[in-house]
């Protein structure tokens, strides 16, 4: 995604947000985005992001490694 964006200069935030959002698709990844799509439909300002990432590493991340770590 990181080089998708900067290929195609996809520079505003918002912009990067509803890119990522566009590309999940299907099971959790399709419900997070249509979620995150009518919750940002809701709100008058932009998402910080940084913020953004955190949340799609902290929601996607594989909780089960750490688990299996242990």
């Amino acid at each position: 995604m990181k080089l998708f964006l900067k290929s195609n200069r996809v520079m505003e935030t918002d912009n990067r947000i509803t890119v990522i959002l566009t590309h999940l698709k299907g099971g959790i990844a399709g419900i997070y985005a249509q979620r995150k799509h009518n919750e940002l439909d809701k709100e008058l300002g932009t998402q910080n992001w940084e913020d953004f990432i955190k949340e799609i590493k902290t929601t996607f991340s594989d909780k089960m490694k750490t688990t299996d770590a242990k």
